[in-house]
């Protein structure tokens, strides 16, 4: 191509899976925050976890696994976007696509634990990430199906639905079609940040009074409706789950 012959070459463009992720209700939390010192608490706190949630799944992760395998982050003031390798030759049994999907079931515990609501898109296919930037086709289909979306879940894009169903088959409930979507199971009871007896049943109460608490609350009606929504979600994984 004319001009490029001499072009540095610096993106390399992977098959990987990638996710966007996006807190809902961090502007009028920021707002708030300039005025108020409870509200800046909460945002503090919030930037705290934010930063935090990744590198501490990572730290939990076994040392035997190579570090390429381990996947990519960016964080950017509410958003988190994440990458990996769909299926790399180091490793041809890895799935980078099921490695994403598990992320973001456990942000989402974590964070409506805090009290806050999630959604986001992930996708597969081309993109390049680097330490501090991310471009490809890949991030911009999850980028648009986080910001199509309404409801506080996680889609999958129709590339990625094609790929899980084509690698995971019917049986693996870490994600599901619920109300005509395709969706990460975000309330997945397996991805609980403990393994104590009790905690999925302990940790689905908590989400309970949570979810009524702001469904109940001065919110505005369509974040009302978000956690509506997810009450509704609540309830469907309270019925699907045997807990002990």
């Amino acid at each position: 191509m004319t001009g490029t012959k001499n072009c540095k070459k610096v993106i390399e463009f992977e098959e990987r899976a990638v996710a966007f992720i996006d807190v809902l209700g961090f502007s009028p939390l920021v707002n708030s925050a300039n005025d108020d010192s409870t509200y800046y608490e909460k945002l503090n706190k919030l930037i705290e976890l934010l930063g935090s949630a990744i590198p501490l799944l990572d730290s939990k992760v076994s040392t035997e696994v190579p570090s390429e395998l381990i996947p990519k982050h960016i964080y950017i003031s509410d958003s988190i976007i994440l990458s990996a390798p769909l299926s790399p030759d180091i490793s041809p049994n890895y799935r980078g696509l099921s490695i994403l999907v598990m992320r973001a079931i456990q942000l989402t515990h974590m964070l409506l634990n805090a009290g806050y609501l999630i959604k986001g898109g992930i996708s597969v296919g081309k993109v390049w990430h680097s330490d501090t930037n991310i471009v490809g086709p890949a991030y911009q289909e999850a980028y648009k199906m986080e910001s199509s979306g309404i409801a506080p879940h996680i889609r999958l894009t129709d590339s990625a639905m094609k790929y899980w169903k084509e690698t995971e088959g019917g049986g693996n409930r870490m994600s599901l079609e619920y109300r005509g979507e395709f969706m990460v199971n975000g309330l997945h009871d397996f991805y609980i940040n403990s393994s104590s007896q009790g905690t999925a049943k302990k940790a689905f109460a908590k989400y309970s009074e949570i979810i009524e608490e702001n469904v109940n609350g001065n919110l505005p009606e369509p974040a009302r409706y978000k956690w509506w929504w997810m009450s509704q979600y609540l309830v469907h994984e309270n019925q699907t789950n045997v807990f002990v």
